[in-house]
């Protein structure tokens, strides 16, 4: 009996086209949804412009005595494999789950705006002992393709890992994206690409952002 009743509940789960047809169904999931690709489409051309804006403009150092006594190394390969991994991780294994992939879509996006606002009202230097990350994806946004180095406050990497971390509810995909997150923040320090303020300041300004987004949108 308790095996009938557990083969029926597995296939009374929908697969991913019925999620999918099911909550665009939902005229607010819908337009909610759209927006939110539409906006996500905008980026490219804002990234162009703004990035062309932080590296022509001069900041300030800060003095960080932990990066201080971490030397530095390159190790972009392993930055670039941890936050690519933990975006597909998280969002192939909730592709079933259409408002999860849609809060994560919106919170990447508002903290992306509160980047941009609080990198733009305090302009800073790369940290003594800064390694130039190599991004290839990143690169595609910027004139040339040059590298970005003045994005600090705070970590853009830092807060895409915990945007996807946070709008996830599968126990294994939240204890894997968590150790991305761990991994990342270490990586960053590594590189010596933040200061450890923007690390440290990237989880609770996103856990803000995805509170936010929780409560006013997530396809509601």
């Amino acid at each position: 009996m308790r095996r009938e009743v557990f083969v029926s509940n597995i296939n009374s789960q929908p697969s991913t086209s019925e999620a999918w047809k099911g909550a665009m169904n939902n005229l607010n999931f819908r337009w909610q949804f759209i927006t939110t690709l539409l906006v996500l489409s905008t980026f490219t051309f804002i990234f162009t412009h703004f990035f062309d804006f932080i590296e022509a403009r001069s900041g300030r150092h800060l003095n960080d005595f932990i990066l201080d006594n971490i030397p530095s190394y390159n190790v972009s390969w392993g930055v670039f494999f941890v936050l690519y991994t933990a975006i597909v991780v998280g969002l192939y294994t909730h592709r079933a789950h259409p408002k999860t992939v849609l809060i994560i879509l919106q919170t990447y996006i508002l903290v992306t705006f509160v980047r941009m606002l609080t990198i733009t009202l305090f302009p800073l230097e790369p940290p003594i002992g800064y390694v130039p990350l190599r991004e290839p994806l990143v690169q595609f946004f910027t004139n040339g393709g040059r590298i970005i180095s003045k994005d600090l406050f705070f970590s853009g990497h830092v807060s895409t890992v915990m945007s996807v971390y946070l709008g996830t509810h599968l126990p294994k995909t939240r204890s894997f994206l968590f150790v991305c997150v761990v991994a990342i923040c270490f990586l960053l320090l590594v590189q010596h690409v933040h200061y450890t303020i923007d690390v440290i300041f990237a989880v609770p300004a996103t856990w803000l952002v995805f509170k936010f987004c929780k409560k006013f949108f997530g396809g509601k």
